[in-house]
This record gives C-alpha cells, sequence and structure tokens, in this order.
C-alpha cells in the first residue's frame, strides 16, 4: 500500500518537473522572440524586404538563413523563413498579400463590321501583381452600327476588381477626315474603310464646308445604310522659312530660330534643331532646324553653322606715359578704353603697385586685360610724380566758374563740349610755348593768363570735359626728329569716339567730333606723310564713319 502511494507520488513529481522544465522553455522562447516580428506582410509583386523588418529593431543586422530567391512575390501566400541576428537564429513567416485593383490602358475599337470582339482586345495593357481576368459587365451588340460604349471588368487572383470604359465603334466609314483650311476639299472614297464600297458609296451631307477650322458633321450612304463621320477642317499645310547660316563664337549658344527668317504658316511657329549643334567644334556643319506649326505640320531646314575660334586679344587703348601729383587723388584708369573682337568693352586691371605717390620721380604702371576667351593683352605706361604748382579745387573752381557761363543744366553731353570747344578756341591766343610736362598748371595758365599752344588748348579742354563727365582719351602726335609735338583728345558722348581738339588750324577747321576719315583729310591737306592728325592707330578705337550732327563753317562762331 505504501508502496503505490510512493509511485503515485513520483508520477506527481515527474509531471510537475515537466510543466515547469515547458514553462521555462516557453518563457525562454518568448523571451528569444520579444525582439522580433514573427510576420510580415507585403503586397504582391513587391520586392522582397531585407532580413532586418523582421527585427523590432530594425537597427540591428540580419540575415536569411532561406533562400529567398525560390520566392515569387506575384504568388500569394504565407511562407515560413529563417532569419539570423546576433548569432541566434528565428523562425518566422512572410505574408504576401494583394489588395490592389487591377489597372489597366484601354484602347478603343473600330470595327469595319459586325464581329465578335473578347473583352481582352480593349486592353493595351494591365498592371498587377497576379493574374487578371477581363469580362464585359454587359456584353456588346456586335450587330449595331455606330458607337456605344462598354464598360470591362478586371478582377485579379485576390478577388481585386477594377472597371474601365471603352468605346466600340461599328462603321463601313472612318470616324473623320481632315481636309486643309486652304482648299476644304472632299471627295467620298476619303471616308470609306474599304475601297470595294466606292461603287455603292456617296455623300448625303454635306456638299461644303466652311472656312473655318472646326469638326463639321457627315453622312455617307453605303448601299441602303447611312453611316456618320466627320470632316475636320484644320491646317495640313506645313510651314514656310528660308534658311539663314549663322556664325558664332566657340562655346557660345545660338538659338534655332537664328536660322530661319520669313516664316510663313496659318499658326503659331516653333523652331527646334533637330539635332543640337556642337557649339565647341571649330569650323563648318550643317544643322537641321525643324519648323512645326500648331497642327503638328513640319518642315525640315538646313543652313550652315560656322563655330569660330577667339584667338585674338582685347585691344587696350589710351594708355600713355602721363603725369600726376605728389598726394593728389588719380585715377589710373581714366583715358584707357579696352575692346574685344568677341565680347566688346571690357574692364581693364591696372598694377599700380610700383607708384609712390609721395616721392616725385618716374614709375611704371602695367595695363592688362584678359577676354572671355583667356586671351590676354598687356601695356605699359611711365607716370611721372611731381610737386603741384596748381591744386585741383583751384582748377575745379574756375572750371565751374566757366560752365556756369558757358552751358545750361538742359543742354546734353554733346552740346556741353561744343560750348567749351568754342570757350577754349577763343579764350586762347597762340604762343607756342607751354610746360608739357604739368597738364594742370597749363589748363591754369590758359584760363588765367590766356596764353599758350596746343597742350594748353588740350589741358584746358581736358579740365572742362572731366567736369561735365565727358568720356575722354588724350591723344599724341606721332612725330619724326625735328617735328612739332601735338596733343588733342579723343571723346565719347554716348554714340562713340571723335576727335575733339580746340586748337585753332591753319587752314581754319571746326574740329569738333571728327571721324578718322576727317582727320586723314585734314592732315593730307596741310602736309606731307599726313603729318598733322599722325598717330598710333593701333592704340585708339576707331570713330563711327559719320558724324550726325551739322557743324557751322569755321568763320561763323
Amino acid at each position: 500500500m505504501r508502496l503505490r502511494k510512493n509511485k503515485r507520488i513520483y508520477r506527481f513529481y515527474i509531471i510537475i518537473c515537466v510543466l515547469i522544465t515547458l514553462l521555462i522553455l516557453l518563457m525562454a522562447n518568448a523571451f528569444k522572440y520579444s525582439g522580433i516580428n514573427k510576420k510580415v506582410t507585403i503586397e504582391a509583386g513587391a520586392d522582397l524586404p531585407q532580413a532586418n523588418v523582421f527585427l523590432k529593431d530594425q537597427a540591428k543586422q540580419a540575415k536569411y538563413i532561406t533562400d529567398i530567391k525560390k520566392i515569387n512575390t506575384s504568388k500569394l501566400g504565407t511562407y515560413d523563413l529563417k532569419i539570423e541576428s546576433d548569432g541566434k537564429k528565428y523562425k518566422v513567416k512572410l505574408e504576401i498579400k494583394d489588395t490592389l485593383a487591377p489597372e489597366a490602358e484601354i484602347k478603343n475599337i473600330d470595327l469595319y463590321e459586325g464581329r465578335e470582339v473578347e473583352p481582352q482586345e480593349f486592353i493595351k495593357g494591365i498592371k498587377d501583381a497576379t493574374n487578371v481576368k477581363v469580362a464585359y459587365k454587359t456584353t456588346p451588340d456586335f450587330s449595331k452600327i455606330g458607337i456605344q460604349d462598354v464598360v470591362l471588368v478586371l478582377e485579379d487572383e485576390a478577388g481585386n476588381k477594377s472597371e474601365y470604359q471603352a468605346r466600340l465603334r461599328i462603321s463601313k466609314t472612318k470616324e473623320s477626315i481632315k481636309v486643309d483650311i486652304g482648299n476644304r476639299v472632299f471627295k467620298v472614297e476619303d471616308f470609306l474603310k474599304d475601297k470595294k464600297d466606292l461603287t455603292k458609296a456617296s455623300i448625303i451631307e454635306p456638299s461644303s464646308v466652311p472656312e473655318k477650322m472646326g469638326t463639321y458633321p457627315a453622312k455617307i450612304k453605303i448601299g441602303d445604310i447611312i453611316y456618320d463621320s466627320n470632316i475636320v477642317v484644320t491646317d495640313l499645310t506645313p510651314p514656310e522659312g528660308e534658311p539663314v547660316d549663322q556664325e558664332i563664337w566657340q562655346n557660345d549658344y545660338i538659338e534655332a530660330s537664328k536660322f530661319v527668317t520669313n516664316i510663313k504658316d496659318l499658326t503659331a511657329v516653333t523652331v527646334r534643331y533637330k539635332e543640337e549643334p556642337n557649339f565647341s567644334r571649330v569650323g563648318e556643319q550643317t544643322v537641321r532646324i525643324i519648323l512645326s506649326d500648331e497642327n503638328n505640320n513640319e518642315t525640315e531646314l538646313e543652313a550652315k553653322l560656322t563655330v569660330i575660334q577667339d584667338t585674338e586679344p582685347p585691344q587696350i587703348y589710351g594708355v600713355k606715359d602721363n603725369t600726376i601729383y605728389i598726394n593728389t587723388p588719380v585715377s589710373f584708369k581714366k583715358g584707357v578704353y579696352v575692346y574685344d573682337n568677341r565680347d566688346g568693352e571690357i574692364p581693364v586691371q591696372v598694377d599700380t603697385s610700383n607708384v609712390n605717390q609721395k616721392v616725385e620721380g618716374q614709375y611704371k604702371v602695367i595695363y592688362t586685360a584678359t577676354d572671355s576667351s583667356g586671351n590676354t593683352s598687356q601695356k605699359e605706361a611711365i607716370f611721372t610724380v611731381k610737386r603741384e604748382r596748381v591744386t585741383m579745387e583751384q582748377l575745379e573752381k574756375l572750371a565751374d566758374e566757366i560752365l556756369a557761363k558757358i552751358t545750361t543744366p538742359d543742354m546734353d553731353l554733346r552740346e556741353k563740349a561744343w560750348e567749351i570747344y568754342k570757350y577754349v578756341n577763343k579764350h586762347l591766343t597762340y604762343t607756342g610755348y607751354s610746360d608739357k610736362t604739368d597738364w594742370m598748371f597749363e589748363a591754369y595758365n590758359g584760363i588765367v593768363n590766356g596764353v599758350g599752344d596746343c597742350f594748353t588748348y588740350f589741358s584746358m579742354s581736358e579740365l572742362l570735359l572731366n567736369r561735365i563727365g565727358m568720356q575722354t582719351m588724350r591723344v599724341e602726335r606721332l612725330t619724326k626728329p625735328g617735328e612739332a609735338r601735338h596733343y588733342w583728345h579723343l571723346v565719347n558722348f554716348g554714340e562713340g569716339w571723335y576727335h575733339f581738339d580746340a586748337c585753332i588750324h591753319i587752314p581754319k577747321l571746326v574740329s569738333f567730333m571728327l571721324t578718322d576719315a576727317e582727320v586723314d583729310a585734314f592732315s593730307a591737306r596741310v602736309g606731307k606723310d599726313n603729318y598733322y592728325y599722325r598717330f598710333d592707330k593701333s592704340n585708339y578705337p576707331r570713330t563711327p564713319e559719320k558724324y550726325n550732327y551739322p557743324r557751322p563753317e569755321p568763320d561763323t562762331f
């Protein structure tokens, strides 16, 4: 009896131990999977997820143990997988669901005569992760002539459904024909899908269409049946234009429209390159231009593009030796002008690092200009620093007094310059002497004493022209041994550079805003070798060909 009781107690302990072991295992497993997403769901057709999506902390690393290449995400269902993270292995599940309705691209069908059409024939393409069935919501009447709407029902393997509407047309005529607005001519055969119907066909209406773009109904009779169609009056004539050859600098861009002129069309025309030219390739190339109007009629033209490489450096004009004064402000760029064959007027850089304006002496100043192609020019001038004998404040006061008498505020630059020319020309008495190392003193001397030579005329003009804000450039005669020196200006009042020389002349000359041709003509009159206005033209900009304002005769002012 005691033995039997002991066996029962023994069994009880065994059961308790097993239960405790199972509970420990369950708790351990629960703890092991506490950081795991046991099941992950993805949409059918999606890419397989990375293994770490099964981790609640997805910043950790994980990898698949199962060969996931065998899983087809287009197949719905739940898949058992194994992953590994931090040396531990886990069993997880991947569920593939399809919750999205099918998407489709629909096409309309135009039949010659009634026949059974499968619903799939209205489909251009279907987008869905699973197989899709296509059916009619209501079967069309394939014996009915004309147009009817067709509703298609698409259903995938998961039971997701979508509906699309298409159009079925049954007719022996085309739905529409196009005629050019320029002539609006149409014939019955234009409407027919099959030319065998020509002997039985006739146009019921219209006999003509308006001279206006639009869509107009038409009725065509074939045998005993009348079919509906349309006449679309539109522009069928391609645009016209004349090609124009062009030249550009290397790496510049030119619009396609620049290659065409005299464009003619009933509607607006756009111009584009068929293929964009190579703007970096130097030389000639053929450019194909497409003219397209609002009705998509197109014309192709050919033109020639010449790409030019810029190898010519910019020209620096007006760099001359000059005199400046101790501790007196000076603009080293004044009278210097840079012109580039490609870029036009460009800035100049001036290196004045050698100049000590506190000490008398001669100093080198370097002028440099670089164009957009990297071509560089450089010129040098010697600036002589002197002690001033008259201050700029004194000169400006004198200049303002003179300008107040000879000009008015409503005058423009050209008109003020003319008054300055007359004043300087009449105020000075030519004596043949001046201090050509000090223009400020000569300007003062000319105003106060009224005597001097061409340099004095120049100096007075320099002062007064600068005071009104005129752009000026000093010009000096190229002299040979034994020849006298001469000075004058090139000035720009906004219409190009002209010669300005207030000095008296023999024979008389109004040397106000003269062109290069005019100063050359005067030089040829007064002596050999074009002596009077002989100058280095490479150091100065060219003038316009003509001065477009009247000049008085020498004896009239």
